[in-house]
């Protein structure tokens, strides 16, 4: 941590005036790895009371943050006009990292404060936790250091959605298309073939959304003792109704990414293919597996050329 970053987070706890924590509009797996442990960790290093921050989130996740507060994104700003914000993000700068506070972050930070009431107040937006874990990320520094500056609390969930029929024992499933997951017809049948022989052995809820939030495209999964999620979601419940039922489930089988990274910190048995690492930094497989082996959670990232060994692993 830079002198800088370490004399504002202390700034923050010397003052008592409320903190908008936030907005988080990126990928789940860095709200889930990275985000959430390291604002666990800046409130405990300094002190800060719950009561004092206000989470900004979006799909429901503010559940996930130990917050006195939290406030839903998707209630501000529609769903297409945050995609073309992100969309904007990614053309001139490269990513939809958020390493800066943009424009219209600011513009909706400002109705967010004036509609809660709020004339002062502190910013801990996410570009503080990408500046601190850029070195982890880029390969200078170790995975010790960076764990030093993250907590890895359980992750608070809310119930399952009243509408969904759970059974008993089920495993959670999502495969969706990214980059490191190409939808090729090989790989449908694949993915369709092994979620087919999973549910003969266990009840299947698929984790599909209705609601095209990022790049990806969901897989959807019809049959016998195959459960779809979608009909069940609403867009400001999306992903806390998602962990509900990953929380509850006894395993997770999907893409590697996100989704199973939250499997992971859930501490369920988890299993995340990708047909090729090209473009992602291991440093997040490493992390996803060291979590495994800290809570003695199964974890396996692998090709499909092992799904017999996984799907024996899991029954």
């Amino acid at each position: 941590m830079s002198l800088r970053e370490r004399a504002y987070l202390t700034y923050l706890a010397h003052s008592t005036k409320p903190i908008l924590v936030g907005p988080w509009r990126s990928e789940v797996g860095f709200e889930v790895l990275y985000w959430l442990p390291w604002l666990r960790w800046f409130q405990k290093h300094y002190q800060i009371p719950k009561e004092r921050l206000i989470v900004i989130a979006r799909g429901g996740s503010g559940v996930w943050y130990d917050a006195a507060q939290h406030v839903d994104l998707y209630d501000y700003a529609p769903l297409d006009r945050l995609r073309k914000a992100m969309l904007r993000d990614a053309q001139d700068h490269g990513s939809i990292k958020q390493n800066r506070v943009t424009v219209w972050e600011r513009k909706l930070l400002a109705v967010i404060a004036d509609d809660l009431g709020l004339r002062r107040y502190h910013l801990l937006h996410p570009s503080w936790m990408y500046h601190g874990l850029s070195g982890w990320w880029g390969g200078t520094d170790g995975a010790n250091r960076a764990l030093r500056g993250l907590a890895f609390d359980a992750i608070p969930v809310p119930h399952p959605p009243l509408s969904l029929p759970l059974p008993e024992r089920f495993v959670a499933v999502r495969f969706y298309a990214r980059h490191t997951w190409p939808l090729t017809d090989e790989l449908k049948v694949w993915m369709a073939d092994l979620v087919d022989r999973l549910a003969k052995k266990l009840p299947v809820v698929v984790l599909n959304s209705p609601f095209h939030t990022d790049d990806h495209l969901d897989m959807a999964f019809e049959g016998p003792n195959i459960i779809p999620l979608a009909p069940h979601l609403s867009l400001t419940t999306n992903l806390a109704a998602q962990s509900a039922v990953v929380a509850k489930a006894q395993a997770f089988v999907g893409t590697y990414g996100g989704t199973m990274q939250l499997a992971v910190r859930l501490r369920k048995p988890a299993a995340g293919f990708y047909a090729s690492l090209d473009g992602t930094a291991y440093a997040h497989v490493e992390l996803t597996h060291r979590l495994g082996v800290m809570q003695g959670t199964p974890v396996f990232i692998g090709k499909p050329d092992d799904g017999k060994f996984v799907e024996e692993v899991f029954a």
